[in-house]
């Protein structure tokens, strides 16, 4: 009884004194929890802890998103850095969105979990701040050079003419700095509004700590919410089936024009099944981009919508289902090397060159250490 809230037990004098087995008994309940719903009183509980298959679950998907994560992306940075003539406009977008995943692969991926499978915040009042403003810049960067990609698309295929001239690897620098610098404006409130949140669970007087978000108006929250979903999911899954409809009427309707970066040769027969190879590749890169990004990030939109306008409880189910979501809406940060990276045959070739160098080199390592020839004196001295 020590611990529980004094209302619940406000009787009469003669109880005060008893326990609560007997008090329980006297009513003719078996627990606290019949207790309380026998009086209809509103209780609610501070922590929720998550069962050991959920966690088990949890950790071993987020542990597969990381891996292919920081693995593409890795692979994606690696190419473009490496080889110069890689560095084009396109290629330079897809490195910066590869950059944008691996902050989300480094540090929302292995954090998300562990605040999924810990009952409360465990990595204190800065790493609060400092993990959700990194993670949110690397989402809304992501979101942005992929709406720029688009951009590039639209313009090297409806506009070739015009695109080899404004579309140069300086410009495409410029916007990017340019993106990453308004990214890092945008949500710039959250280190602000984010602190570490203590409650004290009335039932077993254990405290928890919480990074929760502190508005001066609960209304101020829900319209930032309102807003972040409107310019981070609606506007620009808007603008990318817009541009990417008027390739695909530009590439099976009208005449299509050889993109910026594509090469041309004189044969008409290679052109003609060449184009028709890009046509069939491109469509299917821009289903899987308008997909993709829709499926992953419309379960999140809508929990946090929910959650932030009061229509979800906390609870055990809740959470599981936030946390849920949250994995589906990070997988999009895997899904784009493969999307954008892998469909393109300069990427797969430096790729593939990348790959069969490391295997060679290691063939070649254990090959040496093979060949060793021991000495009798070394021998003697095993």
């Amino acid at each position: 009884m020590e611990g529980l809230d004094p209302f619940v037990y406000s009787f009469h004098d003669e109880l005060k004194n008893k326990s609560l087995d007997y008090l329980l008994a006297l009513l003719n309940l078996t627990d606290t929890k019949d207790f309380l719903d026998f009086y209809d009183y509103d209780f609610h509980y501070i922590a929720h802890d998550l069962s050991t298959t959920a966690d088990i679950v949890l950790i071993t998907c987020y542990t597969i998103i990381f891996l292919l994560a920081l693995g593409g992306n890795l692979l994606v940075i690696f190419v473009v850095a490496r080889k110069k003539y890689m560095q084009t406009a396109i290629n330079i977008f897809f490195a910066s969105l590869a950059i944008s995943d691996l902050l989300i692969a480094v540090f929302c991926i292995p954090f998300t979990l562990i605040e999924a499978i810990t009952v409360d915040w465990v990595l204190g009042p800065f790493m609060c701040k400092a993990l959700n403003y990194v993670t949110s810049v690397g989402v809304v960067s992501s979101i942005l050079a992929m709406m720029s990609i688009a951009v590039e698309r639209h313009q090297a295929i409806c506009h070739p003419l015009r695109s080899r001239v404004i579309q140069t690897p300086r410009r495409a620098v410029f916007l990017l700095t340019f993106l990453w610098t308004m990214s890092m404006t945008f949500v710039s409130p959250f280190l602000f509004v984010l602190k570490l949140d203590t409650k004290i669970d009335s039932t077993t007087g254990s405290s928890y700590r919480f990074c929760r978000e502190h508005w001066d108006n609960p209304q101020q929250q829900k319209n930032y919410t309102l807003l972040l979903v409107l310019l981070l999911y609606v506007t620009p899954l808007v603008i990318m089936i817009v541009l990417y409809m008027q390739v695909v009427h530009k590439l099976w309707i009208r005449k299509p024009i050889a993109p910026a970066d594509s090469v041309v040769t004189q044969n008409a027969g290679i052109n003609t099944a060449t184009s028709l190879r890009y046509k069939k590749r491109a469509i299917k890169m821009i289903l899987m981009v308008v997909g993709l990004f829709s499926v992953c990030w419309l379960p999140y939109h809508v929990v946090v919508l929910m959650r932030d306008f009061s229509f979800m409880q906390d609870g055990e189910r809740n959470r599981l289902l936030f946390a849920a979501v949250q994995l589906v809406g990070l997988s999009n940060s895997c899904n784009n090397p493969i999307v954008y990276a892998f469909l393109n045959d300069n990427f797969k070739r430096n790729f593939v060159k990348v790959l069969c160098r490391h295997r060679q080199l290691a063939k070649a390592k254990g090959s040496s250490n093979n060949n060793v020839v021991v000495k009798p004196s070394a021998m003697a001295t095993i």
